[in-house]
């Protein structure tokens, strides 16, 4: 028999969310509390999604655990649909890969923004196009690999990725329109 210490990391977490009381008293499944209620169609080397539905695991416990505190039957199955429900709209839990292509997605669109806005300008200034575009790409690819696809890439729930998508956009792509439109009125 294998010791817990012997298990690789998937594994590891697997046998934590199978054995927590919640899960092993099958409140997860009454719940149908999102990935948390089928373990066994997860794959064990997809360490993001585990730790995910570990950290969502915690929250189910936590939220189940108040619940009873305020007096409410958990073993009711209406109670607990109701609480999956507020377990669930925490957010869905994605796939890693779905996070990064979201990253490359910002990196490309600020890439193309901040590339047509240094053009613009680079006819203002009755220079080239594309060598001002080229460094407008080249700007707006070093500002996203420092502040935007780092933090797009390691969150965890959709729901997270399209704010910090939309607060990127709104601090980066915004100002630099209107940055190119200024030097679209001087061309």
């Amino acid at each position: 028999m294998k010791k817990f210490e012997d298990l690789n990391k998937g594994d590891q977490i697997k046998a934590d969310l199978y054995s927590r009381p919640n899960a092993m008293n099958g409140k997860y499944r009454t719940g149908q509390i999102f990935e948390l209620d089928n373990l066994a169609e997860i794959k064990d080397n997809d360490i993001f999604l585990l730790e995910t539905l570990k950290v969502r695991a915690d929250s189910a416990d936590k939220i189940i655990a108040e619940a009873e505190a305020q007096g409410k039957d958990t073993s009711d199955i209406n109670i607990m649909k109701e609480l999956g429900e507020k377990i669930n709209a925490l957010g869905k839990p994605i796939h890693r890969s779905e996070s990064i292509m979201t990253a490359i997605m910002n990196t490309i669109q600020l890439m193309i923004t901040y590339g047509i806005v240094a053009g613009v300008w680079g006819l203002v200034f009755k220079k080239s196009f594309l060598v001002f575009g080229l460094y407008g790409a080249i700007a707006g690819l070093l500002i996203s690999l420092l502040f935007v696809a780092p933090v797009v890439a390691f969150q965890r729930t959709k729901e997270r990725i399209k704010d910090i998508s939309f607060g990127a956009g709104s601090m980066l792509v915004t100002p630099a329109i209107y940055i190119g439109i200024v030097g679209l009125e001087s061309v």
